[in-house]
């Protein structure tokens, strides 16, 4: 069971809901990460693949949303411990 949503529930503690995640706190949240947690990951990563896909191209403002959390994530994936 993948306690992905845990670790960055506690990664926002402190910042206002709309504040993303410092990119200072990344490679210590995927230091916390388990296998399930990456595909986790991997998983919603490919729902915001399809959501993009069907977002609207006069709709900039969603795609640059997804395209912020895609790049959150596979940040998180390439900053895996070996």
């Amino acid at each position: 069971m993948s306690n992905l949503q845990k670790i960055l529930e506690q990664a926002k503690l402190g910042l206002k809901p709309w504040e993303p995640i410092p990119q200072a706190q990344w490679q210590a949240i995927a230091a916390k990460c388990g296998q399930a947690e990456f595909k986790d990951i991997e998983g919603r990563m490919q729902k915001l693949k399809n959501e993009l896909a069907e977002t609207p191209d006069w709709d900039g403002d969603t795609q640059d949303d997804i395209n912020s959390a895609l790049w959150f994530f596979k940040s998180l994936l390439e900053s895996r411990p070996a």
